[in-house]
């Protein structure tokens, strides 16, 4: 069956179901809404539907919600813009605008094609704008107050580099956010090994501190080019996570970051979640204070 695009919206293109979205590109003008709009309106959004093992489930209803929700309050240039949310005999939908970019696992695996790792400069600026790019995400406010920002399933699939070197985040079913409906709590863990292991465990829902944890690990495999554990199965890995830690010793080898900054990324990375950075501002404070140019700027001149 093809993809059902909403009324109002033309498929062009079908990008693949996972085990809880169903994503498409659709073209907003089709023959009901373009009429009414006319062409010069017409634009490509992305779709989300629920995947069919997902459709009927508690957990799939609550991501499409918190997605949508956390959208609508969330409002950034790093996140997709909520277009519309809706509901016909498939299920219900969202749209939302296209977040241009590579994720960071397909730029990793674009240098390894070329049979080179990603240049010092373009590492560098990656960390620094990806955890600049949290920072401001989790200091939104709106009339109300802060938005208590979460991602919930941060990595390197859900992580792009945009044409400009902008840092964008796409595929918020895991969301968080202020005055969440409790009724919406439903037990994500995100993505191994990027998870906090107390996420991860089931001890603790998303948090900040956890999408800062999250971050530093898609950073420094991102940095490094390593894997972040020697174990491969999830179990296997979750366990290894929690006993001893992620495998950090390609980090100390990764020369486009000062020894400093590399020890922030160390310290956002503790199995202790009281031990690391309570904030992505906190890490990027760090790293900008342990900066090659920040120690110039604070030596003394003769």
């Amino acid at each position: 069956m093809p993809y059902p695009a909403p009324d109002g919206t033309e498929l062009v293109e079908h990008l693949g179901a996972g085990a809880t979205f169903d994503v498409a590109l659709v073209r907003l003008g089709g023959p009901t809404l373009g009429a009414a709009l006319g062409p010069t309106l017409a634009c490509t959004l992305v779709c989300k539907r629920l995947a069919p093992g997902a459709l009927h489930a508690h957990a799939g209803r609550a991501a499409i919600v918190r997605e949508a929700r956390a959208l609508s309050l969330a409002r950034h240039p790093a996140l997709p813009a909520l277009a519309r949310v809706g509901a016909d005999r498939h299920g219900p939908f969202l749209l939302e605008s296209r977040r241009e970019g590579a994720s960071l696992r397909d730029v990793l695996d674009g240098w390894r094609g070329r049979g080179r790792p990603p240049p010092a400069s373009l590492v560098a600026h990656v960390v620094r704008t990806a955890i600049e790019t949290l920072a401001e995400l989790q200091e939104l406010e709106d009339a109300a107050g802060p938005i208590g920002f979460v991602h919930g399933d941060l990595g390197p699939d859900h992580v792009l580099l945009g044409p400009l070197g902008d840092i964008g985040l796409v595929d918020l079913g895991a969301a968080r956010f202020r005055g969440m409906d409790p009724d919406l709590e439903t037990a994500d863990r995100g993505t191994l090994p990027f998870v906090a292991p107390e996420i991860a465990r089931g001890e603790s829902p998303p948090t900040a501190r956890g999408d800062v944890y999250a971050m530093a690990a898609t950073l420094v495999a991102f940095a490094t080019g390593a894997p972040l554990t020697r174990a491969r199965e999830q179990a296997a890995m979750l366990v290894e996570i929690g006993e001893s830690g992620l495998r950090l010793d390609a980090l100390a080898a990764a020369g486009a970051l000062s020894p400093g900054q590399r020890r922030a990324l160390a310290r956002a990375l503790d199995r202790d979640p009281e031990r690391r950075v309570e904030s992505a501002r906190a890490l990027l404070d760090a790293f900008d204070a342990a900066s090659p140019r920040a120690g110039d700027a604070a030596s003394p001149r003769g």
